[in-house]
């Protein structure tokens, strides 16, 4: 990835002590990527129909890695009022109501709003996950079309192909850095994840001591 090659994000994984290295590790890696993103919508002139307020694409399933759900708890625990954690820990309780008893393919033919979204906006904009930095869709219509039909898998995205497969290669770079230094990298789903990551302090220290760092959250099978 441009200006952070995954042997630099390695080696500042290896050597992270504290909560706030792995945090840094994990925002230079989504900087890069940010980067790469940009870049590629430069060169190929990319028409984007995203934009500021549009969350069509907020019910979606999200999956993530551990790394970045205590990413997103530890910007919470820092940037988010009192007020506004009990409103979100209240979101994220029936968020949860709402997707463990699911299985992942029944969560994703299901419009289930996003708990971090607040007024059609992202709460958590700057540490959002690699997962939503990689959606985009040139077409408004393809969205609306998928939130009003969300049973319907089928049918392919408005992305731009090529840009969404470098930008899938760059994730799949992101987690075999920390794979290969032993760290889960199961697939979970963010709101679940998120809730266990900010209700268990020990979750993070599972993780780091190699084990998987969440026992309750929904995980997305890989195979």
């Amino acid at each position: 990835m441009p200006d952070y090659p995954l042997h630099q994000l390695i080696a500042d994984i290896d050597r992270a002590l504290a909560p706030e290295d792995f945090d840094a590790a994990a925002r230079s890696a989504l900087a890069a990527f940010d980067d790469l993103n940009a870049g590629m919508i430069a060169e190929r002139k990319v028409a984007l129909a995203c934009g500021a307020g549009c969350a069509v694409c907020c019910s979606l399933r999200v999956d993530v890695l551990a790394h970045e759900v205590f990413l997103i708890a530890d910007h919470i625990r820092r940037e988010f009022t009192a007020e506004e954690t009990d409103g979100l820990q209240q979101r994220l309780t029936s968020h949860a109501e709402a997707v463990l008893p699911l299985t992942p393919r029944e969560h994703a033919t299901r419009n289930v709003t996003c708990p971090l979204l607040q007024d059609a906006r992202c709460s958590i904009y700057e540490v959002r996950p690699h997962a939503c930095r990689r959606h985009h869709s040139q077409a408004l219509a393809a969205c609306q079309y998928t939130y009003d039909h969300p049973e319907d898998l089928e049918t392919p995205a408005a992305h731009d192909r090529e840009l969404f497969r470098t930008l899938t290669a760059a994730m799949r770079e992101n987690i075999a850095a920390y794979a290969g230094l032993g760290f889960d990298t199961t697939i979970y789903e963010l709101g679940t994840a998120l809730q266990e990551a900010l209700d268990d302090p020990a979750a993070r220290q599972h993780w780091r001591n190699r084990h998987e760092a969440f026992i309750r959250a929904s995980v997305t099978p890989t195979e």
